[in-house]
């Protein structure tokens, strides 16, 4: 019998997929660039334009333009992870992407508006994004998601 997973395991050897979860830490990356930016934003306002200039990218989309030398064999193994650690992943990274696209148009009116109170919200939603970050990061390195029940994996595979 075929074993997918198993195969893929073995050519998993230097190489930063972890061989349990599939994933693979650099996607991480992505969401690191914003959580600083948004930290920093009240003391360097100018930083609005790398953080407008984000875009959410899929697991996929990110490793196709990094131009590292295991992107394709990442692409892979995202489609081979366990569902358990990619569901769990997959809903982290749906709440990061949710928090950083209305942090930026939060972050855009309190520069306008030079809004104290506001710049306060951006630097907790820096926070918040860090916390996820380390939980997506957790399941990478192959901790159960806390996130994930059979309805999560349900709905999550219903979709694919």
């Amino acid at each position: 019998m075929a074993d997918p997973q198993g195969r893929l395991r073995g050519r998993l050897t230097d190489t930063p997929i972890h061989p349990k979860s599939l994933l693979a830490t650099d996607y991480l990356n992505h969401f690191n660039e914003p959580a600083m930016l948004l930290d920093i934003l009240a003391d360097c306002p100018e930083s609005i334009e790398d953080l407008a200039a984000w875009k959410p990218l899929s697991y996929a989309d990110h490793f196709r333009a990094s131009g590292l030398s295991y992107s394709e064999l990442a692409i892979e193994a995202y489609r081979l992870a366990p569902v358990p650690f990619r569901v769990g992943f997959e809903l982290v990274v749906a709440e990061m992407n949710a928090l950083i696209t209305g942090a930026i148009r939060r972050a855009a009116e309190a520069i306008e508006t030079n809004d104290a109170a506001a710049f306060e919200k951006i630097k907790d939603d820096a926070q918040r994004l860090q916390a996820l970050v380390a939980e997506a990061g957790g399941i990478v390195q192959g901790e159960p998601s806390r996130r994930v029940d059979q309805n999560a994996i349900d709905a999550l595979m219903s979709q694919n």
